[in-house]
């Protein structure tokens, strides 16, 4: 009952915002398809290149995760699992769901099930971390520049929350003195699951070293997603300031995680919002579109590899 739910939810959101946008713009059809059909295609592939790339930086970044659990995958096999993350977030809720499936197929590796699914936790939390230093970095070099208040604040409620999730992670006597309640609950008692999950969260906090190269390469990756975003735009010929995009980019980011089809219609909602104030309402639109556009090519890459999956993602035998 709830998966269907569930499943029934995400197709209202992302049905009910694509009717929004169709609806919005129906009188600018015809110029969206102009536009189009006019795409520079260098400057498109340059994007697709780009967003490719910043999938491989974030496997690095997995690699280095899950190695701190003892998990010693190669680039290729986090390549893989990132990859078939994003085509199963088309599936699964939200998009973060396919998460789960990474997590799932990296336990195939090895036996440690509480490793697996933390380090993939803590890769998504990175990844969280490189969106709110983004956004951190934009309200510093735009210095009070942009007009739409709904940005700056927007960013900066997302950079400060973010800050605080981490100063808490960071801090072992904070995080203990919150946390001690818990951890002398039954359920939490050494030796259980809840005890080793625990643990296995907490084993970050022992890598400082790890955890900055981590967080280096989730900016890298995020600067580089922001690249391609930047080439789309002049894939249609228009022209935005390079750091406007570090404000918007956290903000669609977040937006794509609402109950919906990996993102669809919401994630196109936020860019015709954010992107309207730099570039004219239709050409936002068309920008949405050549995003979703790579997302499905990437998530179809994903679908490919889960197709051959017994070749590629090679599944030792536990004993």
């Amino acid at each position: 009952m709830n998966r269907h739910f569930s499943i029934l939810l995400r197709i209202t959101v992302s049905l009910s915002f694509l009717g929004l946008l169709i609806w919005l713009f129906r009188k600018d059809i015809p110029e969206i398809w102009r536009t189009l059909k006019d795409v520079n295609a260098w400057f498109f592939l340059a994007a697709l290149f780009m967003n490719v790339l910043a999938l491989v930086i974030v496997s690095f970044r997995l690699k280095m995760i899950l190695a701190v659990q003892g998990l010693g995958l190669t680039l290729v096999e986090t390549s893989y699992l990132t990859f078939i993350g994003m085509f199963f977030n088309n599936f699964l809720p939200t998009a973060i769901g396919g998460d789960l499936v990474k997590a799932y197929y990296a336990t195939k590796k090895s036996d440690k099930k509480l490793e697996s699914f933390s380090a993939v936790f803590f890769d998504r939390f990175f990844g969280f971390l490189s969106i709110g230093l983004l956004a951190f970095l934009g309200l510093v070099f735009m210095n009070g520049r942009i007009k739409d208040p709904k940005l700056v604040w927007g960013c900066a409620v997302f950079a400060g929350a973010v800050l605080v999730i981490f100063t808490l992670f960071l801090n072992k006597a904070l995080a203990k003195g919150l946390f001690s309640g818990l951890l002398n609950m039954p359920a939490f008692r050494r030796g259980s699951k809840s005890h080793k999950l625990y643990n296995a969260l907490n084993a970050y906090k022992e890598h400082p070293v790890v955890v900055a190269k981590v967080i280096g390469i989730s900016l890298v990756a995020q600067v580089v997603s922001v690249v391609s975003l930047y080439c789309i735009i002049r894939s249609i010929s228009q022209e935005i300031s390079f750091l406007n995009l570090f404000l918007i980019t956290p903000l669609v980011s977040v937006a794509s995680m609402m109950p919906s089809i990996n993102g669809l219609g919401v994630r196109e909602g936020a860019f015709v919002l954010f992107l309207s104030e730099f570039i004219s309402k239709g050409s936002s639109v068309v920008v949405s579109i050549l995003f979703l556009a790579i997302v499905l090519f990437t998530s179809f890459i994903g679908g490919v590899l889960y197709l051959f999956s017994s070749r590629l993602y090679k599944i030792p035998k536990l004993g």
